[in-house]
């Protein structure tokens, strides 16, 4: 459950360098901030979130009519 907190300090971080226009600082936070939260226990939320935009895309594209 360390993930949690790390990605709420990256993501920080990562405002925070955004808003100094440290480009590099911007990188490495937000790298850590993805890193936090694809080991943390929401990733498979996310994850279903993904499939389900991606569902939701791919049905779109399916009914479309051809002319």
């Amino acid at each position: 459950m360390i993930s949690i907190p790390v990605f709420l300090l990256a993501g920080g971080a990562t405002w925070l360098f955004w808003r100094a226009d440290i480009r590099a600082g911007v990188l490495i936070a937000a790298i850590v901030c993805g890193y936090a939260l694809a080991t943390s226990p929401l990733s498979g939320a996310i994850d279903g979130l993904g499939t389900g935009i991606s569902t939701a895309i791919e049905n779109a594209n399916n009914s479309t009519p051809k002319q």
